[in-house]
């Protein structure tokens, strides 16, 4: 268990012998790469470091990889203009699923060997970090040299380090080296056991860790992560971003935020803004609003300060996440002084009792009551979002979250009527993804054809409502990302169909749609062997699995408290 932040050993000293290129790549178009906090961030921490140049590459916005080729042009790095076999190493910055795909994609553009044992030192080394990896790497552990698991600060550092720092022909001949490194994890040194095609365990090798730990920072200082690309084709067009909080307290079963980031820690946001200032000085132009991004904002105790010192500077406030407890009239004042006439309500399950089974402690009363408080002060379009297909939901729990709505849309639109202007409610619902690291992750996703039936139930009722706008999550697609999120080193078959098949990925889950169904739809048990067991996230034994159940029986378990706290083991 971490009961402390990992202490790396002293950095290997002296002059670079060995300088490095690094292409950064983010597998998803620029917009939404330039819209990722942790890209910026790598890069940075990239350029700045001896013997260290990192150029960026993502995909051309508007690509579609099942009808749209890539011409050698769209290939090259954003600002050296290079092809990526001109660089040592291509770190892949992965934070969701579904981006598995277009990584796989661009080997086969970059003319790389999809696995890593085809590869030789004509080869670029193959890395990847980023959420999704650090929760389970082995769906790509066939494909990727070595893994970042955990936070960029400090373990990119010692990595690439390694490398400046050391004399070698291909960098291949040091990943033995680099496992000594806690954070990084070299499949090729852990070799499956399988029971017939079934992967059952690892056999580590010699002098490489049973489990490879999950780094975290502990250091408030460098917590400092904001825009540092600013950019007009971004989705956050005329925004700048900037990390308020880094992991949760409120450990809602769901949600991996609540979990792979613990402990959670508080950066310095009046430092943190400095520095975004810092970098917006040196742009053509400046952002009028100021996007403040973490699980859930609100809880920063510095945070009020902040949005005041934001607001006297004439800019919009914009929230990633908004928790109802913490919504506070001040609060609620200073967003709309500052302009933004839009909120988001995430109530996360359809009724009181789903609510309690994902730990989150919110009747309908007090929800209905915070949607009237919210538009009363003068919020013109609210959003509400639900996640739905949550353990043991019946028609019962979508009976009360159609009722809920309904109460929350006569209160809007009372509310809205007595001001004398009205804007849209929306109601968004999405599947649940029951992801690896998370107290669900053994429990099956519901199927496919069962979410729809209920969507399709909310649409009908929902759409005899007015000012009332509702959007679903593709039930098709969370099957996909369920597969991507679970699954193991079998994967490599799906993604050379993938390949195979033009991009096609229903035509490749196809192909072995009862492999695939065996990921999405099975019910783990308690001592099944889980994939992405190989990463110890620091827990104590048995803590997810604990909460897991706790949830079946609709228990709350306490907020993550870093100063009395000692449920799950890591502080």
């Amino acid at each position: 268990m971490l009961e402390q932040p990992i202490t790396f050993k002293p950095q290997i000293s002296g002059p670079v012998i060995h300088p490095i290129r690094v292409l950064l790549v983010y597998p998803n178009t620029t917009e939404v790469a330039l819209a990722n906090l942790g890209y910026q961030r790598v890069y940075t921490l990239l350029n700045d470091m001896d013997g260290v140049v990192c150029d960026r590459y993502s995909l051309p916005n508007d690509w579609k990889p099942e009808w749209q080729s890539l011409k050698s042009s769209a290939l090259r790095s954003h600002e050296l203009n290079l092809p990526a076999h001109e660089f040592d190493m291509i770190a892949f910055s992965i934070s969701f699923e579904p981006d598995y795909l277009h990584a796989v994609t661009l080997l086969k553009y970059f003319n790389i060997p999809l696995e890593s044992n085809d590869r030789g030192r004509e080869h670029p080394l193959i890395l990847a970090g980023g959420s999704a990896v650090f929760i389970n790497p082995e769906p790509l552990a066939e494909c990727v040299d070595a893994f970042f698991i955990g936070e960029g600060e400090n373990l990119a550092d010692q990595f690439f380090n390694l490398f400046t720092h050391s004399d070698w022909q291909d960098p291949r001949e040091l990943l033995k080296a680099s496992t000594d490194i806690p954070g990084i994890y070299v499949p090729q040194f852990y070799p499956t056991i399988c029971d017939e095609d079934t992967i059952v365990g690892y056999t580590p090798e010699p002098e490489v860790p049973e489990r490879v730990i999950r780094y975290w920072t502990g250091k408030t200082e460098d917590l400092c992560t904001h825009t540092e690309i600013p950019s007009e084709t971004t989705t956050f067009k005329d925004m700048a971003l900037m990390e308020v909080t880094r992991g949760c307290i409120w450990a809602c079963r769901f949600c991996t935020a609540g979990f792979i980031y613990r402990p959670p820690r508080l950066p310095d946001l009046q430092l943190t803004y400095d520095s975004l200032q810092n970098v917006l000085s040196k742009q053509d132009k400046p952002s009028d609003t100021i996007g403040l991004v973490g699980p859930s904002v609100t809880d920063h105790p510095d945070l009020l300060g902040l949005a005041h010192r934001i607001v006297a500077e004439g800019k919009k406030l914009s929230f990633s996440s908004l928790r109802m407890e913490t919504l506070t009239d001040e609060l609620v004042d200073l967003i709309l002084i500052s302009g933004q006439k839009t909120l988001t309500v995430a109530v996360d399950g359809p009724s009181e009792r789903m609510r309690n089974v994902i730990n989150k402690a919110a009747t309908d009363d007090f929800i209905v009551e915070k949607c009237r408080f919210l538009t009363q002060k003068g919020i013109l379009h609210l959003k509400i979002y639900s996640i739905i297909g949550l353990p043991g939901e019946t028609d019962e729990d979508i009976d009360q979250f159609i009722t809920l709505v309904e109460r929350v849309h006569k209160v809007y639109v009372e509310a809205c009527s007595e001001r004398g202007n009205i804007g849209n409610l929306t109601i968004g619902l999405s599947p649940l993804i029951p992801k690896p690291g998370t107290p669900f992750q053994w429990h099956p996703m519901e199927s496919v054809a069962s979410l729809k039936k209920k969507f399709l139930r909310l649409r009908k009722t929902f759409g005899r409502l007015s000012y009332l706008k509702l959007s679903f999550g593709s039930p098709n697609e969370a099957f996909l990302q369920t597969y991507l999120s679970r699954g193991d080193r079998s994967l490599i078959k799906f993604f050379r169909n993938y390949l195979d098949q033009d991009h096609d990925a229903k035509a490749a889950l196809k192909q072995n749609q009862k492999e695939v169904e065996s990921f999405v739809y099975r019910q783990y048990e308690k001592d099944d062997f889980l994939p992405w067991d190989i990463i110890d996230h620091g827990y104590r034994n048995n803590f997810l699995w604990d909460d897991y159940q706790r949830g079946l029986k609709e228990r709350h378990t306490p907020v993550c408290d870093t100063a009395v706290c000692k449920i799950c083991g890591i502080c």
